[in-house]
């Protein structure tokens, strides 16, 4: 049984290295494979354990390759790098114009960039503040000084601008008064010898509208933080029976203090702005009000 034994280990480590040799022999690079004409051979040494010997290959000299730079692409210039993208331009704000009763237009603000913003109505030496909703839009009726009436958005830098021909201007008698914010200073409209408080006393308390029929009517501009606020009275220019008087309540902040502001009104094809200067009462003299009356139209400014 023994040399049966033998036999068959020699067989089967003869099979296996030559299933090694042509594993070897197909996976070994073009340059490595042995001479197809050199025969594999396997031998059993008497007395030996069987074994498979290896094959005398002749192995090729080889050489150390030469790593090569890559060629400079002078037209491809730098590899590109991985920038940010810079965020679209924001919308420009619009401007948009219609006449309205009472030579007045209706000015509209599209301004989506802007939410909420503080902004400026600019229009004949008037700077009207107004204050964009949060979806940066705002309407309203602005009364016109000029018959080519050219409108101004101003906004933290950005602008638009509107205009517009308003025929009936001159259907109209109009006045503008420019006050500091915290003044707390009124204009009042007193119509055909009406007394304060009554139905006849038009202030921005009880302004009416461009569509009233009474007579006239006040436009109030003013906003928190805004370094003007304007208030403007437009009446009939066939009314003829009106008080304009601007009446400044006495406060700790205003007392023993100039009101300073001003006074604009169209006449002809200009607009005519002339300073207005209310002396405040000493702080020691009480509470109350300064009344300043302003004559009718044509208007003048009164002196102090």
């Amino acid at each position: 049984m023994r040399p049966i034994h033998k036999i068959a280990m020699v067989c089967t480590t003869f099979v296996l290295a030559a299933a090694t040799g042509h594993v070897m022999q197909t996976a070994a690079p073009e340059g490595l494979r042995a001479d197809p004409s050199q025969p594999v051979t396997a031998a059993v040494m008497p007395g030996a354990r069987g074994h498979l010997a290896a094959p005398a290959l002749s192995l090729p000299r080889l050489t150390v390759p030469v790593m090569r730079r890559p060629a400079a692409e002078a037209a491809l210039g730098p590899l590109p790098q991985d920038i940010e993208t810079a965020p679209g331009a924001c919308a420009a704000p619009q401007l948009q114009a219609a006449l309205a009763p009472g030579a007045s237009v209706r000015l509209t603000v599209l301004a989506p960039c802007h939410p909420g913003a503080l902004a400026e109505i600019r229009h004949a030496g008037l700077r009207l503040p107004v204050r964009l909703s949060e979806d940066g839009g705002w309407s309203g009726l602005v009364p016109a000084f000029a018959e080519q009436a050219l409108f101004q958005l101003g906004l933290p830098g950005a602008t638009a601008t509107v205009t517009l021909a308003v025929p009936t201007l001159p259907t109209v008698n109009r006045i503008a008064v420019i006050l500091p914010p915290a003044s707390g200073a009124e204009l009042h409209g007193y119509e055909y010898g009406a007394a304060p408080g009554s139905i006849g006393d038009v202030l921005a308390a009880a302004p009416r509208d461009a569509e009233t029929r009474l007579g006239g009517w006040i436009t109030s501009f003013g906003q928190p933080g805004a370094a003007q606020a304007v208030q403007i009275y437009s009446a009939p220019a066939a009314m003829s029976d009106l008080r304009l008087v601007l009446e400044a309540p006495v406060t700790p902040e205003s007392c023993g203090k100039d009101l300073q502001g001003a006074v604009l009104r169209p006449v002809g094809t200009r607009t005519e702005q002339v300073p207005l200067s209310l002396a405040m009462p000493d702080c020691g003299d009480g509470e109350g009000a300064v009344m300043m009356p302003l004559p009718g139209f044509p208007l003048a400014v009164a002196a102090n």
